[in-house]
């Protein structure tokens, strides 16, 4: 046997007298080292695929990625606001989602008779005959029942000077007869000629409008 042979008999040796002095947890140790190697390397592919996933990524795909967290955080952000200004926006929008929309391409619009007054409502009376009702105050718009008080209030600016002035408030009423027969102005909202209002959102058919029912319309100068 030559000297490489022997070198590696005493080696041999060595190791089993160690294992014969620990009482053999060497050999029960070995399994446990395996495991331990074992986890090592998977940890390392781990982690190099993560960083070659990290490499191989899309500069604009990272950005759409990073535009959708921002969005989500936004609406998480507004959900959690609970004051009156920022609820009553969501709630529009929620509203204006939800409600039913008229194909005016095919129904045919209604004839409204709307009536324009400065200073004030006409009175009951006024429409309680209808060969002495205030014509001259009258004039007549094609429109469909989801038209709201906003789109009204912009039809007539364009035939009513004094709804045109900055300071100008328009007050919408329904003039109708209720069950006896009897003219009623019913007040339903108000918009103003050159902000927005709560009620300038609000169409026909949600306040209740009915195909013949009349539009009485007070303009105020403030």
């Amino acid at each position: 046997m030559d000297r490489g042979d022997d070198g590696k008999d005493r080696k041999v040796r060595d190791r089993d007298e160690r294992g014969d002095k620990d009482g053999g947890r060497g050999d029960r140790n070995r399994p446990r080292d395996r495991d331990n190697d074992r986890n090592r390397d998977r940890d390392r592919r781990d982690r190099d695929r993560g960083r070659d996933t990290e490499i191989r990524r899309h500069p604009e795909r990272e950005r759409r990625m990073q535009g959708g967290r921002m969005n989500r955080d936004r609406d998480r952000e507004r959900i959690r606001d609970r004051s009156p200004k920022r609820m009553g926006a969501f709630n529009r929008m929620r509203r204006d989602r939800d409600r039913p929309s008229v194909d005016r391409q095919k129904i045919c619009p209604l004839l409204l008779r709307v009536f324009c007054k400065q200073g004030g409502h006409h009175k009951a009376e006024d429409f309680k005959d209808s060969e002495k009702e205030p014509t001259d105050d009258e004039f007549q718009i094609y429109t469909w029942k989801d038209a709201t008080l906003g789109e009204l209030t912009s039809l007539i600016k364009g035939v009513r000077k004094a709804a045109r002035r900055r300071t100008a408030r328009l007050s919408f009423a329904f003039v109708y007869p209720d069950r006896t027969g009897k003219r009623v102005v019913r007040v339903v909202g108000e918009t103003f000629s050159t902000r927005r209002s709560s009620d300038g959102h609000k169409t026909l058919g949600e306040l209740h409008f009915e195909t013949g029912d009349y539009l009485d319309v007070a303009i105020f100068l403030s």
